[in-house]
C-alpha cells in the first residue's frame, strides 16, 4: 500500500483537531454580511457536504465541519461557531468538541469511545440561531496500523528496514541515520477498504528514556539534540550519538501507539547507484541517481540521496538539475560525449579503523557516458491499473522509449500526462511523481491515461494505459505494482 504525501493524489483522514488560535480566527466571520442565515449543514469527515451518514474509528479522532447558507446566496465555515451535540446515552460510544481552551480541541472533532453494532449510529447534531443538522456517525473497531517511510526521493512508501524490541512489542523497526540526514515516516490504516494516510491523527515524540540503559528520565529537549521530530513523523538527525531514540506515533483517544527505534552514527561509507545501471544516458534524457551510506561492513544501509552532493567533471556534457526541479540527484545529458566520472561530496564520510575489505561499498565515484541516438515509439506500463476508490493508494506507471539502435531507456520524466476523465483518476506530470496515477474522488470507472512526448520531428509520440477506481469489495483486489523490471541493460537499485 503505497501513498503519496505532498504534492499528493493522494485522500488524507480529514481532522479538526486545529490549534485553539485556528479555531478562534474561524469564529470571528460576520455573520453573512448583514444577511440572515437560512440553513445549517454538516460536512462528513471525508469532506462530503451536507452529508447524512458518517464512519468514524476507534482510536482515531476526526472531524466534522459545518456550513451556514444566508440569504444572498453566500456560505461560510461555521464550524466553531455552532453548538455541537451528542446524546448523553451515546456519548459512550463516541464524543465531540466544542472549542475548549483547556484540552485545545477544536469545535467539531471526533473522539471514537467504543465500536457501534451493526447498523447502530450515533446522532450528532449542530445548531446555530434557531437553525439545526445532524449527521448518523457509525463507530468502527480501530483498524490494524502500519508504519512505513516515505521515500523523499521518489515521493512513494516503501517499507522500514527490519528490527524490533526484545522488550517494547510496539517497535517494528530499528535502523541507524547518518547525521543531517532524515526519515519520513508514515502511518496507513485500512478504513472501511480504503488505504489512507493517518499520520496527523497521531501524535509524535520521542520516549523519554534511553533503551538498554538505566537512564529513565531523558527529557524531550535532551533527544532533541541528537534528533528531532515533527507532526507528521519526520525524524532530522542532528549529530552523532551512541544512545538509542524511540520515535513514537501515539493515538490519544485509545492509548495505543506504534514506535521505531534508532541511533546516529557516523557515515563510514558511500555507493553511487545509477538509475539506468551501466547503460549510457541517451541525450536529452535524465537520470537519477541514488547514494546508499553504511555504517559498517555489512549492516543495513541508508538511502540518503535526498540529502546527497553529486558533480559532473564535465557539464557540457552532463550537468546536475536537481536545484531547478526538485528532484535528488537528477542529472539532465546536453551532448555526446564522455566518459566523465560523477563524485559523491556530501555526505561526509568518516574514515574506518580499519579500513573496509569490500570496496564497493566506498564508491564515491562512478563513470558515466552521453550518446545521441534516436527515438522511435514509446509504450506505457503497466497497460493497466487499478486502485480502491477514494484510497490514498498511488500507481506508478512509466514510459519505456525504445531508440534506433534497439536500445530502450526509460523517459517517464520527459513526458506530458493527461487522465481522460478527472473525477475517476488524476495523474502528476511533476517530475519527482511523473506518471503516478491514483483515484480523485468518490466515483468508480476506468479513466485512459495519455503519455505525449516529443519526438524531435514535430509530430509527438504519445501511448496510453487505463487506470480504474474499484469498490472495496471488489474480487479480484486491485492490481497496483509499486516497482518495475529492469529495462535491457540495467540493474535494480537495492
Amino acid at each position: 500500500m503505497t501513498m503519496i504525501r505532498r504534492p499528493s493524489l493522494a485522500r488524507a483522514l480529514p481532522l479538526a483537531a486545529v490549534t485553539a488560535s485556528l479555531a478562534m480566527l474561524a469564529g470571528c466571520n460576520p455573520i453573512g454580511s448583514g444577511t440572515g442565515p437560512t440553513r445549517l449543514v454538516i460536512n462528513g469527515p471525508t469532506g462530503e457536504a451536507d452529508a447524512a451518514t458518517g464512519d468514524t474509528f476507534v482510536c482515531l479522532r476526526s472531524g466534522l465541519t459545518a456550513t451556514l447558507f444566508f440569504e444572498n446566496g453566500t456560505s461560510a465555515d461555521f464550524t466553531q461557531r455552532v453548538n455541537w451535540s451528542v446524546l448523553p446515552a451515546d456519548q459512550s460510544f463516541l464524543t465531540i468538541s466544542n472549542f475548549d481552551r483547556t484540552t485545545g480541541l477544536a469545535g467539531g472533532v471526533l473522539t471514537p469511545v467504543s465500536a457501534t453494532t451493526g447498523e447502530q449510529r450515533v446522532r450528532i447534531t449542530a445548531s446555530f440561531s434557531g437553525l439545526t443538522d445532524s449527521i448518523d456517525m457509525r463507530v468502527m473497531p480501530k483498524p490494524d496500523f502500519t508504519l512505513v517511510q516515505r521515500n523523499i526521493g521518489t515521493n512513494l512508501n516503501e517499507a522500514l528496514p527490519a528490527g524490533s524490541s526484545p522488550t517494547d512489542p510496539t517497535v517494528v523497526s530499528t535502523f541507524k541515520l547518518g547525521p543531517l540526514t532524515s526519515v519520513d515516516l508514515a502511518l496507513t490504516a485500512n478504513l472501511g477498504g480504503i488505504p489512507t494516510r493517518i499520520d496527523s491523527a497521531a501524535n509524535w515524540s520521542f520516549d523519554t528514556d534511553v533503551p538498554g540503559t538505566s537512564v529513565t528520565s531523558v527529557s524531550n529537549a535532551a533527544n532533541e539534540v541528537v534528533a528531532t521530530i515533527n507532526s507528521d513523523g519526520l525524524v532530522t538527525a542532528t549529530t552523532v550519538d551512541p544512545r538509542t531514540l524511540t520515535a513514537r506515533a501515539t493515538f490519544a483517544p485509545c492509548n495505543q501507539s506504534i514506535a521505531v527505534q534508532f541511533s546516529v552514527s557516523p557515515i563510514r561509507s558511500v555507493r553511487l547507484v545509477p538509475e539506468f545501471g551501466a547503460q549510457p544516458l541517451i541525450v536529452p534524457n535524465s537520470e537519477r541517481y541514488t547514494v546508499f551510506a553504511g555504517f559498517d561492513e555489512s549492516g543495513p544501509e541508508q538511502n540518503v540521496s535526498p540529502f546527497a552532493t553529486i558533480t559532473s567533471s564535465d557539464t557540457a556534457v552532463a550537468n546536475f538539475i536537481s536545484a531547478f526541479i526538485g528532484v535528488p540527484n537528477l542529472m539532465s545529458s546536453i551532448a555526446a560525449g564522455g566518459p566523465i566520472t560523477l563524485t559523491v561530496t556530501r555526505p561526509a564520510i568518516v574514515t574506518p579503523t580499519p579500513p573496509e575489505t569490500t570496496p564497493a561499498r566506498h564508491a564515491p565515484t562512478i563513470p558515466q557516458t552521453v550518446v545521441a541516438d534516436t527515438l522511435v515509439s514509446v509504450a506505457l506500463e503497466p497497460a493497466a491499473v487499478s486502485a480502491v476508490v477514494g484510497s490514498a493508494t498511488v500507481c506508478p506507471t512509466r514510459l519505456v522509449g525504445t531508440y534506433s539502435s534497439g536500445a530502450q531507456q526509460d523517459v517517464t520524466r520527459r513526458a506530458t500526462f493527461a487522465s481522460s476523465d478527472t473525477a475517476i483518476a488524476i495523474v502528476s506530470s511533476l517530475p519527482l511523481t511523473a506518471g503516478q496515477v491514483g483515484s480523485s474522488g468518490i466515483t468508480p470507472g476506468t479513466a485512459t491515461i495519455t503519455a505525449t512526448i516529443a519526438n524531435g520531428t514535430g509530430t509527438p509520440f504519445t501511448a496510453t494505459s487505463s487506470f480504474t477506481s474499484v469498490a472495496p469489495t471488489t474480487t479480484p483486489a486491485p492490481s497496483c505494482p509499486q516497482s518495475f523490471e529492469p529495462l535491457p541493460g540495467q540493474v535494480p537499485a537495492p
